[in-house]
């Protein structure tokens, strides 16, 4: 029986078709305690499906927790992706389990986006609470990261000299928040309170970014020739994070470069719109002044 993190169980057809290239697939993960599969359920059912009584094993240790975590990772990166649905069900699973894990490396094992996480683990009522959370290299760092910096402070105070990549290392942070946090106490400034970001300078005196504009009520764009098919391009070519996030993880790992090429292509003609506009820009500029 394998680690439940589909909601509907073994799919025949998946296994079928697995049946007719059984040989070439990699060895199925088993609990060595439990004798449970961890990963390669349908594989096993191909071999059924073959009337085999044998098929190739890999052996994991480990606590059932772990076994858990290894189940979603295999299932999110490769074979029968698992659908968002159980992605976010096994995202929820883990934050009952380890309520101390950062969103990123809880999304990085379950093929989601860090925002997606954060949402759910506000609305997971059995989320245990924590002041710290592990991250993906395994370190833990503060939720409120007022604490380390003071911590930081303090360190910095009772050794001036230290290193920061020592500190950083003691304290589970990065060298630069140590160096940050020794300019401020060296400017007399409060350690804890991050200085505020610049914001960019915005190209060419144009108004700052606003929330996206809904050019098909642009009465200046409509009116010109062909307006209306420009305004609904427009419309049609807006992307945010929402419309790809929570596909990323179940793309075939055949097309991933094909999307990459394609991305950059799309990125790169947006960049040469944008050039030209400034240009046009500049140059009407130049002959108002």
């Amino acid at each position: 029986m394998g680690i439940l993190v589909r909601f509907a169980g073994e799919d025949v057809e998946h296994a079928r078709s697995l049946a007719h290239r059984l040989d070439d697939c990699p060895p199925i993960l088993v609990d060595r305690s439990t004798a449970t599969v961890i990963d390669g359920a349908h594989r096993v059912l191909a071999a059924k499906i073959l009337g085999r009584t044998t098929i190739p094993v890999r052996y994991f240790t480990g606590t059932r927790e772990e076994a858990f975590v290894e189940a979603v990772k295999a299932n999110v990166s490769h074979g029968k992706p698992l659908t968002l649905g159980e992605r976010e069900a096994a995202a929820k699973k883990l934050l009952e389990m380890h309520g101390d894990w950062s969103n990123r490396l809880i999304a990085h094992v379950c093929g989601l986006s860090d925002k997606t996480v954060g949402k759910l683990r506000a609305t997971t009522a059995e989320v245990p609470q924590s002041t710290a959370r592990v991250g993906r290299d395994g370190r833990h760092r503060p939720v409120d990261t007022r604490l380390l910096r003071n911590e930081i402070a303090t360190a910095l105070r009772a050794e001036p000299g230290a290193k920061p990549e020592d500190l950083a290392r003691t304290l589970s942070t990065s060298p630069s928040t140590v160096r940050d946090v020794r300019k401020r106490l060296q400017n007399g400034d409060d350690p804890a309170r991050r200085a505020p970001r610049r914001a960019a300078p915005t190209p060419l005196h144009l108004a700052a970014s606003e929330p996206p504009v809904d050019w098909s009520t642009d009465k200046a764009i409509l009116s010109l020739p062909g307006g209306t098919g420009f305004a609904e391009w427009l419309a049609q070519t807006r992307v945010d994070s929402s419309h790809w996030e929570d596909h990323l993880s179940e793309i075939p790992l055949g097309r991933i470069p094909q999307l990459i090429a394609d991305a950059k292509t799309r990125s790169a003609e947006w960049n040469s719109f944008a050039a030209a506009l400034e240009e046009r820009f500049k140059h009407l500029s130049r002959r108002r002044a």
